[in-house]
């Protein structure tokens, strides 16, 4: 092979060095103009606000927003306007079921080539059922404390009244009980004392 082995080391070395030179040579103003991808989807609810960024490194740059229609990738994208501030926000208010769709960014800065984002879906979505109770957490523990209490006083305050009213019972049942016993041995006592005497 002609050149052997350390030619072909030193070719990627040589590119390395030659892409430093370039990009030293361009200066940090002539840098590529790029654009981030953007996230890949966004969900909002009808009715509320919808935030789009295109973050890209351009200085003086200007930002179009363009829109893929659901169903139709084959057509062309629709303009839908001008991003505002440095990031092109696109803001659209009062989101409903037709905004549904894919926004692309596009990247135009001078005579450079413009750049786009990977595009954002916009998925609208109907809002959640409201609970029936809303409250908030703090209220649902006091509830709950309160329900406990509830509780606990009902299974103790009937629990000590019975156990009160049975001690009550033993008690009356046990001085008639007691008279029924000393009747017993009075009986006894006097039966035999009288099979005594007879004999």
């Amino acid at each position: 092979m002609p050149g052997g082995p350390g030619v072909l080391q030193a070719l990627p070395a040589t590119i390395f060095l030659f892409f430093l030179l370039s990009a030293a040579y361009l200066g940090p103003g002539c840098q590529a103009l790029w654009v981030d991808g953007g996230p890949t989807s966004l969900m909002v609810s009808l009715g509320e606000e919808a935030h789009f960024q295109c973050l890209h490194n351009g200085s003086n740059a200007n930002v179009t927003w363009w829109r893929i229609l659901h169903g139709n990738y084959t057509w062309p994208p629709q303009f839908v306007g001008e991003g505002q501030g440095y990031n092109g926000t696109l803001t659209i208010q009062n989101v409903n079921k037709s905004h549904g769709g894919i926004y692309l960014c596009r990247v135009q800065e001078g005579n450079k080539p413009h750049q786009q984002s990977c595009g954002t879906y916009l998925r609208v979505r109907h809002p959640p059922p409201r609970p029936f109770l809303d409250m908030g957490e703090g209220t649902k523990n006091r509830i709950i404390t309160a329900e406990g209490i509830i509780l606990l006083f009902c299974a103790v305050v009937p629990g000590t009244l019975l156990l009160f009213r049975k001690r009550w019972q033993n008690e009356k049942l046990g001085l008639d009980a007691g008279d029924e016993y000393e009747d017993e041995n009075l009986y006894e006592v006097s039966e035999g004392w009288q099979r005594g005497g007879a004999v």
